[in-house]
């Protein structure tokens, strides 16, 4: 298993973007509803966010926008957020929603990841097919929902922004393990193999998904 630690990006370019209608609305436009769509995971006793989180969730449960990419639109993710921010979203999401959404385990974002299959990347060996990386997105994050889900239905899980989970990483008290990749992020940090850790400070290509026990 290859262990990376994450560095920055180097370099920002702005593309124009547009809304995937592949997105299936995964927020809820009622004044007083919010929804996050979720898969369940066969076999187990979680279901887990389609999607990474959007621009437009985050703005809805938290009264402002972070990212670095707020032009990519509602439906792009969320990111500049660091760990302990994500923690506060989480809280707030709950209380609005009566439910206990939270970060994926490390274990459990990969036996996602890998949806009952052993490929190379999270619903593939296509990486193109996929994910938004380093050779294809044009310097930004994309709208959530483009590329082709893997065998659980979930998108994304390779590529566009790394995902926060709930795990540490190693020793590092400050640390924290964040997996599948982002749209800066050469081949091999999307492979699913691959392991990073973060401070638990912003980045422009640091994101996340939530997870949701089921009763």
């Amino acid at each position: 298993m290859n262990i990376y630690k994450l560095l920055s990006p180097s370099a920002i370019v702005i593309t124009s973007i547009f809304i995937s209608s592949a997105f299936q609305s995964q927020l809820v436009n009622a004044e007083d509803s919010i929804e996050i769509s979720m898969a369940p995971i066969p076999g187990k006793n979680y279901e887990m966010g389609k999607y990474d989180i959007t621009q437009a969730e985050w703005i809805r449960v938290m009264g402002n926008n972070p990212s670095h990419f707020d032009s990519c639109g509602n439906t792009c993710p969320v990111e500049s957020v660091s760990w302990n921010e994500v923690q506060e979203f989480i809280k707030a999401l709950n209380t609005k929603t009566g439910k206990q959404y939270r970060l994926p385990t490390e274990i459990e974002w990969e036996y996602a990841c890998y949806a009952g299959t052993k490929t190379e990347y999270c619903g593939g060996n296509d990486l193109n097919a996929v994910a938004w990386y380093k050779d294809n997105s044009n310097g930004s994050t994309h709208p959530v929902g483009q590329k082709q889900a893997n065998g659980y239905g979930l998108f994304d899980m390779s590529g566009n922004v790394w995902q926060w989970t709930q795990d540490r990483y190693g020793d590092e008290n400050s640390w924290h393990i964040l997996r599948g990749g982002s749209w800066n992020s050469a081949r091999n940090f999307l492979q699913i193999s691959s392991r990073n850790g973060g401070p638990m400070e912003r980045g422009y290509h640091m994101g996340f998904r939530l997870v949701r026990t089921l009763p």
